[in-house]
């Protein structure tokens, strides 16, 4: 007796070439029927395997999708600094000097250069995580298909002619499962964390920018007032984080 590889419980044999696992895959996994007269799965085993592994991957699929919102979210957030930088005047108060408006004009462009410079970022950020995901949950399967055919090998060799392909197969389909959802939590901890930096970053980074166009327009109207140079010539010095290298 010979018990098929965890590589062939897809309904036959397939290819080496790599397949997202999501959970309407896992939904229509289909399991090949005992021979006649032989035990087949255990159909409950199978399908509490099933239910676990896609809810699961639903569950990491809803946290991925968070993570997208919740960028969105901070872009939108960071987009309001568009507008408003600058407070209103009273139709009394006099028009100011051309140097101000230039070194105001200035600090808008520099912060609104800034605001493209953290959109870029969180979106290769993004982009970063999601790859690294995809990466890790590829070297998972192949690390758990390994473990199960392990597993099944040595049950062949130590039961020898008492050897039950049904049992070896939900021994590989356990492991495997088993594996699997681990690995997801994982990456689902790895997530969570990589949203926190980046929400943090943001913020930050919203905040300076405020600070630093606050600074250049004081700077531009005291410079006028007193006959003296703006602070700093009016400029917004932030530091964004550099390029993530992919």
């Amino acid at each position: 007796m010979s018990a098929t590889p965890i590589s062939g419980y897809d309904g036959g044999q397939v290819s080496r070439v790599q397949v997202r696992m999501t959970s309407d895959r896992v939904r229509r996994w289909e399991f090949d029927a005992a021979a006649f007269a032989r035990r087949g799965y255990d159909p409950t085993d199978v399908d509490r395997f099933r239910v676990q592994v896609a809810d699961e991957l639903d569950r990491l699929a809803a946290q991925v999708a968070n993570l997208r919102a919740e960028n969105e979210r901070l872009n939108d957030h960071l987009e309001l600094h568009r507008h408003g930088v600058l407070p209103s005047t009273s139709t009394a108060a006099k028009l100011p000097a051309a140097k101000e408006v230039n070194l105001l004009s200035a600090a808008q462009r520099e912060a609104e250069q800034i605001i493209a410079q953290a959109h870029d970022y969180a979106q290769r950020v993004a982009e970063y995580a999601r790859m690294q995901y995809e990466s890790y949950m590829r070297a998972a399967a192949e690390e758990a298909k390994r473990e199960a055919e392990r597993a099944v090998a040595e049950y062949r060799s130590s039961s020898g002619v008492n050897f039950d392909d049904s049992v070896a197969t939900r021994e590989a389909l356990r492991i495997f499962g088993e594996m699997m959802i681990s690995h997801m939590q994982a990456a689902a901890r790895h997530l969570d964390d990589g949203s926190e930096k980046l929400a943090r970053t943001m913020e930050r980074i919203a905040a300076e920018v405020t600070a630093g166009v606050a600074v250049g327009a004081s700077g531009a109207a005291g410079g006028a007032a007193a006959g003296a140079p703006a602070v700093d010539g009016g400029r917004v010095r932030v530091a964004v984080a550099p390029r993530t290298q992919r």
